[in-house]
C-alpha cells in the first residue's frame, strides 16, 4: 500500500474509533473510555496533519525545493511525535490522581469494546508498519499505544469481574504511558537529527 494511503487510513480509523469510544464511554459510564476518546481524537488530529504533509512530501522537486519535498514527511513525523508525547504525559498526570480515587467501571461492556479495539488497532498497525518513512514509523506508535491501552483495559475488565481492585486501571495506564514515552522520545530525537542535518530521506 502506498505511503499516503496508509497514513490516511490511520487518520480515518482513529477519527472513527474516537467517535465510537465517546459514545460507548457515555453508554457504559466509563470515564476511562471517555478520556481515551479524547486521546484518540488528538491522535486523529496529529495524523491528519501528518497525512497532509505526507502528501506534500510526494511532490517532485521544483525551483523552490530543488531537493524535493521529502523533508515534509519528517516534519509530519515530528508533529506526530510531539503530540504523542504530550498525550502520554497528560495521561500520566491524569492517572496519578486516580491512584488515590479509583473509579469502578462497567467491566462487561468495556471487555467487548476492548476486544473490538484491539482487533482494529492490530490490523491498522500492520498496514502502517509496512511503510518505510519516518512518518509511518511514528504513526505505528499510535496504534501500538492504543493496542497496549486496550489490552490493559481488557485485563482489568476480566479481573474486575471477580474482584474490586479498581486501582488496576490507573496503574496499568501509567505503565503503558511510560512504555510509549520510552519509544516515542528516541524516535523524536532521531527524526529531529535528520531534519536538522538537512539530509533528505
Amino acid at each position: 500500500m502506498k505511503t499516503k494511503r496508509a497514513v490516511w487510513l490511520a487518520f480515518f480509523l482513529n477519527l472513527c474509533y474516537a467517535i465510537v469510544e465517546f459514545i460507548a464511554g457515555g453508554v457504559f459510564g466509563s470515564s476511562a473510555v471517555l478520556a481515551d476518546s479524547v486521546h484518540d481524537l488528538g491522535d486523529a488530529v496529529a495524523i491528519g496533519v501528518s497525512a497532509v504533509l505526507e502528501t506534500v512530501s510526494n511532490r517532485e522537486e521544483d525551483s523552490q525545493y530543488t531537493l524535493g519535498y521529502k523533508r515534509f514527511s519528517l516534519l509530519g513525523a515530528l508533529v506526530t511525535a510531539v503530540i504523542l508525547m504530550t498525550g502520554s504525559i497528560f495521561v500520566i498526570l491524569e492517572n496519578i490522581t486516580k491512584l488515590f480515587h479509583p473509579q469502578p467501571v462497567n467491566d462487561e461492556g468495556i471487555l467487548w469494546l476492548g476486544i473490538t479495539a484491539v482487533t482494529i488497532n492490530v490490523l491498522a498497525s500492520l498496514v502502517v508498519r509496512k511503510g518505510k518513512t519516518k512518518n509511518e514509523s511514528i504513526l505505528s506508535l499510535h496504534f501500538l499505544e492504543d493496542t497496549l491501552g486496550w489490552i490493559a483495559v481488557i485485563l482489568m475488565a476480566i479481573v474486575l469481574r471477580f474482584t474490586d481492585w479498581y486501582i488496576l486501571d490507573p496503574l496499568l495506564s501509567l505503565a503503558i504511558s511510560f512504555i510509549i514515552l520510552s519509544k516515542a522520545i528516541p524516535r523524536f530525537w532521531s527524526t529531529l537529527k535528520i531534519f536538522l542535518d538537512a539530509v533528505p530521506e
